[in-house]
C-alpha cells in the first residue's frame, strides 16, 4: 500500500491519500518558535496499514528540514518517536 503525505494548502496539517483516497491527517500548531503536533486521526479503513507512521515521518522529517523542534501532545506521535528514537533530538527538551 502507498500512503501519499504532503502539507494540506492551509499549511496547518498533514494529510495521507492512498489510491486517491483521504486516509488520514496530522494536525499541528506553532507556537513560540516550535511544532506542536495535537492530534494523529486514521480513517477506519486504512488502520492498521502504516498510514499514521506515515503522517508522522512525514511531519517529523518536515521539523528537522525546517531546523524547529516540536512539542508531541499528541499520543500516537509521542508513542511513535519513543519506538523511533532517531527522532528525539526534535522534542522540545528532550
Amino acid at each position: 500500500m502507498q500512503v501519499d503525505v504532503k502539507l494540506s494548502p492551509g499549511g496547518d496539517l498533514f494529510e495521507a491519500e492512498v489510491d486517491g483516497k483521504h486516509a488520514g491527517q496530522l494536525e499541528f500548531v506553532r507556537r513560540d518558535g516550535v511544532i506542536v503536533y495535537t492530534h494523529t486521526e486514521v480513517d477506519a479503513e486504512f488502520e492498521g496499514n502504516g498510514v499514521g507512521g506515515a503522517l508522522v515521518r512525514a511531519a517529523l522529517d518536515g521539523a528537522r528540514a525546517e531546523g524547529v523542534k516540536i512539542v508531541p501532545r499528541c499520543p500516537f506521535v509521542k508513542t511513535w518517536i519513543e519506538r523511533h528514537p532517531g527522532y528525539a533530538d526534535l522534542v522540545e527538551g528532550g
